[in-house]
């Protein structure tokens, strides 16, 4: 499928269902130009919400780490980033992940920024983390 961002004809990969490990890769032509990697983890080592099991007890539900999203240096600044996230987000909703969590690693405050705009919480040693509902 195409990414949905500022530069045309960018190709997504990603997973068909969970995993313990999750990539996502973008692709210009036959050029890799940006990736995300996620990792599974125990929700309850993250303290996030759980969902009601069929019988009606509660289950621990399933939680990612976001391990890296890079985007190469000459496609920078153009939305692939964010698009490739917003994909990530949607597939782990789909998927019905509880959460995704993870540390921003980089310039703390644009990232900041950046994760804050997708819906994530960044708490002051960089851990990210968004509930999904």
């Amino acid at each position: 499928s195409n990414l949905d961002c500022n530069v045309p004809n960018i190709k997504l990969t990603k997973p068909d269902g969970l995993a313990p490990r999750l990539f996502f890769q973008a692709y210009s032509g036959a050029n890799p130009v940006a990736y995300a990697q996620l990792s599974s983890k125990p929700e309850n080592q993250f303290g996030a919400g759980a969902r009601g099991a069929k019988d009606g007890s509660i289950a621990p539900g399933v939680s990612y780490c976001l391990k890296g999203i890079e985007v190469s240096q000459n496609y920078r600044n153009q939305g692939i980033g964010s698009a490739l996230l917003e994909e990530v987000i949607r597939f782990c909703k789909e998927e019905r992940v509880s959460s995704i969590h993870g540390e921003a690693k980089g310039e703390l405050e644009i990232l900041r920024k950046w994760y804050e705009g997708k819906g994530f919480a960044m708490d002051q040693s960089a851990n990210i983390e968004l509930s999904i509902v």
